[in-house]
C-alpha cells in the first residue's frame, strides 16, 4: 500500500495537535500541582519508558497563572499495531502507517510541494500576541520550565522550540532547535556550536562585533516542528520546506523588538538578542544517548527583551534519556529523512534509511537494492567509501558515527531485523570500513569517546558496517532465510493463519 499525506488533516497548530492526541487517547492531563524541580521530568521519563500517553501539566508550581507544559509529542505509542500513530497523525497520515512509509510520504510531500511566501498577520490577529511581557514584567522563571534530570545545570526552557535568526545581510533565516537554560529572570544561554547553522550565523554577527537579534518560538505547528531537527543545506530557509510540506503559506507575524518573523500560531515567543562579548556557562544536561555529560561550555548570553504568548499557553518539552522518547523520534526521523534525500541526490543507490531509535539514534541504517552492483558497476569497497565520504562531508552527517548498510529485505526501522542482519551479515574485518581521514567523531556526547578526542575536538570514530549477503559479489546463491514468511509455501502459511485463533493462539 502506498501512503500519501493528506494535507487537509495536518493539525494547523500545536494546540490542535494536542487536541487530536487527546481524541486518540494519546494524552493524559494532570490537574494536580506538579513541581518543576525533577517531578515533571520524572513523570515525563516514566511515561516515555513505559510507552504511556503524553503527559500535560495543567498546574505547575511557581508558574504564572494559566501557563501549562506538555510532552512535545511524536514519541512511540503502546497502541496495538500502531506504534508511530503520534508521528503519523501530525502529518495527516492514517495512524497505522508503518514508519518507513511515513518517511516516504513525508519526503514525497515536501519534495513535490511548493514553497509559498508567508502570510503576514497584523499583531492583533496573531494568537501568539494575546499577551505581552516587557521590561520588569519579564520573568522567565514564571514559565513552567523543568529541572528535567537530577544533575542538570539548570531549568531548560528551550528543548522543543525553534530558534529563529537571520544573517546580517538578511539573506538567510534559520530555524533550529538548540537547548537553552534560564540564567535569571531575563537572561538565557544555549548552544551555538560553530558547525551548526545557528552557530554559523552567530559567527557572522560576532565577526561584525554586533549583538544578534534572535527569537525563540515555543509550541509551533506540526509542519514547523518537522524542521526543528532538520538537516537541510545551509542558505535554505526551513520556512520554505515547511510551507512546501503544507503546500500553502504559513501565518507569520513580526516580532515586537526586531524584524524577525515568527509563527503566528506559536504558544510562546521569546524575543531578544544574543550579546556580543559575553558568555555564560551552559550545561550539563542529560541528552539523547542516555547519559548526563559532566562538563559545561561557555556560550553567549541571550538577553530577553520581550515575551508574548497565547491565553493559557502550553510549553512543549523534550526530556531526553534512555530510548525511546520524543527526542529520538523527532531527531531520528527528520534527520534520517533529510539524509536519504541527500544521498539520493548524490547518485547513490539508496532505497531509504532510518536512525534507529532503540540505538539512541547512534546507528543510521541504510537500505540498498539487491541489484546495486548491476546498477552501478561498483565494487563493495567503492560503494561503501562513496557512501561514507558523501554522508560525512555534508551537514546531514554532523551527528551519527555508525552506518549500517542492509539489503532490501531488511526494514531499517525494525530493531530485531537490523540486529540480525548486523550479527549475521557483517564481516568484522572485510566488510567494515573506517574513515580516519575525515577527522570527525559525531556530537561528542556519546559515552565511548577517549579523552584525546574530546580535548582535540576531532577523532577517528566514523565507521560503515556493510551488512549485505554475498557482499563480495562472487555469484554465490543467497542462503535461504528460515522465517515463517520466507520459508514456507503460501498454501501452508495460509492454513496456519486461518486456524491460528481456533487453535488457541492470540493474533
Amino acid at each position: 500500500m502506498t501512503y500519501r499525506i493528506d494535507r487537509t488533516k495536518i493539525p494547523r497548530s500545536y494546540r490542535e495537535y494536542l487536541a487530536l492526541m487527546k481524541e486518540m487517547g494519546e494524552l493524559v492531563e494532570i490537574d494536580d500541582e506538579v513541581d518543576w524541580n525533577l517531578e515533571m521530568g520524572a513523570i515525563f521519563r516514566h511515561a516515555a519508558e513505559t510507552l504511556a500517553p503524553m503527559p500535560v501539566f495543567n498546574v505547575v508550581k511557581d508558574a504564572a497563572p494559566g501557563f501549562r507544559a506538555a510532552d512535545w509529542g511524536m514519541g512511540k505509542s503502546s497502541y496495538p499495531g500502531q506504534p508511530w500513530r503520534r508521528l503519523a497523525a501530525m502529518m495527516g497520515l492514517p495512524p497505522e502507517t508503518p514508519l518507513m512509509d511515513i518517511q516516504a510520504a513525508y519526503i514525497e510531500a515536501k519534495e513535490n510541494g511548493q514553497a509559498h511566501s508567508p502570510r503576514i498577520l497584523d499583531a492583533a490577529d496573531a494568537p501568539c500576541k494575546q499577551n505581552t511581557w516587557v521590561g520588569d514584567q519579564i520573568d522567565l522563571n514564571k514559565i513552567p520550565a523543568p529541572l528535567a534530570h537530577d544533575g542538570d545545570g539548570g531549568r531548560y526552557l528551550q528543548t522543543a522550540g525553534l530558534n529563529i535568526l537571520k544573517t546580517p545581510d538578511g539573506r538567510w533565516t534559520n530555524w533550529s532547535t538548540n537547548r537553552a537554560v534560564i540564567i535569571d529572570a531575563q537572561t538565557m544561554t544555549g548552544q551555538w556550536w560553530p558547525k551548526q547553522h545557528n552557530g554559523m550565523i552567530w559567527g557572522m554577527w560576532r565577526e561584525q562585533k554586533r549583538d544578534m537579534p534572535w527569537a525563540c518560538a515555543l509550541g509551533v505547528s506540526p509542519v514547523a516542528s518537522t524542521q526543528a531537527a532538520s538537516r537541510i543545506p545551509a542558505w535554505v530557509d526551513e520556512y520554505d520546506v515547511a510551507s512546501a510540506l503544507l503546500d500553502e503559506p504559513l501565518d507569520m507575524v513580526k516580532c515586537e523588538t526586531s524584524d524577525i518573523l515568527v509563527p503566528a500560531d506559536a504558544e510562546i515567543i521569546i524575543e531578544g538578542v544574543v550579546e556580543y562579548g559575553t558568555t555564560e556557562p551552559e550545561g550539563p544536561f542529560g541528552e539523547y544517548p542516555g547519559y548526563l555529560p559532566d562538563e559545561t561550555t561557555p556560550f553567549p548570553r541571550q538577553k530577553v527583551t520581550c515575551v508574548t504568548f497565547r491565553d493559557n499557553p502550553v510549553l512543549p518539552m523534550s526530556i531526553p534519556g534512555v530510548p525511546i522518547d520524543n527526542c529520538h523520534v523527532t531527531m531520528g526521523f527528520f534527520i534520517s529523512s533529510d539524509s536519504v534525500v541527500a544521498l539520493k541526490k548524490a547518485g547513490l543507490p539508496v532505497i531509504d534509511g532510518m536512525y534507529l531509535f532503540e540505538a539512541a539514534i547512534l546507528w543510521f541504517v541504510i537500505r540498498v537494492p539487491t541489484d546495486w552492483h548491476e546498477r552501478t558497476g561498483w565494487t563493495l569497497d567503492d560503494f561503501m567509501k562513496r557512501l561514507g565520504n558523501t554522508f560525512w562531508t555534508q551537514h546531514v552527517g554532523d551527528t551519527v558515527t555508525k552506518i549500517l548498510v542492509v539489503g532490501e529485505d531488511i526494514d531499517p526501522s525494525d530493531v530485531q531485523q537490523v540486529v540480525w542482519a548486523f550479527a549475521s551479515r557483517n564481516h568484522p574485518t572485510f566488510t567494515t570500513y573506517f574513515f580516519p581521514e575525515l577527522q570527525a567523531f559525531g556530537d561528542g556526547i556519546e559515552s565511548y569517546h577517549v579523552a584525546r578526542e574530546l580535548a582535540e575536538n576531532k577523532g577517528t570514530s566514523l565507521v560503515v558496517y556493510a551488512c549485505l549477503e554475498n557482499a563480495d559479489r562472487v555469484g554465490r546463491p543467497e542462503k535461504r532465510v528460515m522465517s515463517f514468511d520466507k520459508n514456507y509455501p503460501e498454501p501452508v502459511k495460509q492454513r496456519v493463519l486461518d486456524n491460528w485463533e481456533r487453535w488457541g493462539f492470540t493474533s
